[in-house]
């Protein structure tokens, strides 16, 4: 199964987002720089992640993207599903009723990668991250 380049984007301006939580919004052009990203595509996956509470936007001078909620509290489970229509890799994934003969193998995937992502919050990736990595997300706060 290969997710979309949405969600390695979103998941990587989110976790900018969660290192500076407490700090003023993060304007698009330095999100875009920082993950490498054309201003339409950040926008149509920060509108998404915004349209699932998961992120807020504002406007003016001061104004950028935050984080909805505090990075303890955002799971990279609810990030994915967002940019990947709830992760239903295949029509029956939620459907219990179906009887298809592969049906329980996917839904058993389908639950297990859930509870995975569901296990993992933005801080626990803050907190996971190589504190030597030099890469361009690590590297800096801003």
């Amino acid at each position: 199964m290969k997710l979309s380049s949405q969600s390695n984007y979103g998941l990587k301006g989110c976790y900018i987002l969660a290192q500076n939580y407490n700090s003023e919004p993060i304007p698009s052009s330095k999100l875009e720089e920082k993950i490498g990203v054309s201003k339409k595509y950040l926008e149509r996956i920060m509108r998404t992640l915004s349209n699932a509470k998961i992120v807020k936007a504002s406007r003016g001078t001061l104004g950028g993207y935050s984080l909805s909620k505090n990075p303890k509290e955002t799971t990279i489970g609810e990030i994915v599903r967002a940019l990947e229509d709830n992760m239903e890799f295949i029509g029956c994934v939620l459907h219990k009723d179906c009887n298809c003969p592969s049906g329980n193998v996917w839904r058993k995937l389908y639950k297990g990668m859930n509870e995975l992502l569901d296990s993992i919050s933005l801080q626990d990736m803050i907190d996971d991250t190589d504190k030597n990595c030099l890469c361009s997300l690590c590297a800096e706060k801003d």
